[in-house]
């Protein structure tokens, strides 16, 4: 296990208060008396944040996160180390804690949210800063996954959690029923990019410029607003294609039945941002 380092405190641990009012009403009349019994108080949530690095060792050229329970949020920083703001959320005795666990796998770094054996319940919600040029590779579940201008590769994955990613470099994207939203911010690429639902919404931004080979495919609806040809299927839904320089960089579209839009991507040189990525 690598070296953790807590920035500040390694758990500090706040107790939300949600409610706790007992009532007693009491009152005498004649020979009788009515009582309400006390309200029983209502359980604490325990809000548990904590701030830790994980430095980086030579070769590490990955960092993987797998949370099946709460959000991935990745920033970039300049830091030679990977640094996590978790915010853990539990209700004891029925909602266990869970914890981020690092690993070392070759080149890889891995933080994995983990819940003791047996115990189920628990959130955990990360913002985890990464060297913008480290591949990812993110796992979530139903709760947000968000990776934006990344100049290395980014592969993401969910259930029915929202997508968010752009990269310069390739991308790989899935979920199953979320919505995925991805801007391609640069002309050119190694690698095969794809995009992938199986009733998820997508909407993908594309540079028309560069060596790109786009093929775009559904069983819903497909639209595009740069004047993309788009083609009914004979098994039902719509397709488009399109090959601007040599198409070495290739860019698969795809969805089950979700619907596909296709937009274009405007590239500026000046500050490398594309003003069309989706927020």
């Amino acid at each position: 296990m690598p070296d953790a380092r807590y920035l500040r405190v390694p758990a500090v641990a706040k107790t939300l208060i949600l409610a706790c009012v007992p009532a007693v009403l009491a009152g005498c009349a004649g020979s009788s008396s009515n009582q309400r019994p006390a309200q029983q108080p209502i359980r604490q949530v325990e809000i548990i944040r904590e701030d830790v690095s994980f430095p980086l060792k030579k070769g590490i050229s990955t960092v993987e996160i797998d949370n099946q329970y709460g959000e991935i949020n990745v920033r970039d920083h300049d830091e030679d180390e990977v640094g996590v703001h978790g915010v853990a959320q539990t209700l004891p005795p029925d909602f266990a804690r869970a914890r981020l666990v690092s690993s070392v796998d070759g080149e890889s770094l891995r933080l994995t949210v983990q819940l003791p054996k047996g115990k189920s319940g628990g959130r955990y919600d990360m913002a985890a800063y990464v060297p913008h040029s480290l591949n990812l590779i993110l796992n979530g579940a139903r709760d947000r996954v968000d990776a934006r201008k990344r100049l290395g590769p980014v592969t993401a994955r969910s259930t029915s959690g929202p997508i968010n990613a752009s990269s310069y470099a390739r991308l790989d994207l899935a979920t199953d029923t979320g919505a995925i939203k991805a801007a391609i911010l640069g002309e050119r690429w190694s690698g095969d990019s794809r995009i992938r639902s199986d009733s998820g919404r997508i909407i993908a931004l594309v540079p028309l410029s560069g060596d790109i080979s786009l093929s775009a495919e559904t069983g819903g609806r497909l639209s595009t607003d740069f004047g993309l040809s788009v083609h009914p299927r004979d098994k039902g839904g719509y397709s488009a294609a399109a090959r601007y320089g040599s198409g070495t960089s290739k860019l698969q579209v795809y969805s089950d039945s979700g619907e596909v839009i296709l937009e274009h991507a405007v590239l500026l040189e000046q500050d490398g941002d594309s003003s069309g990525e989706v927020d």
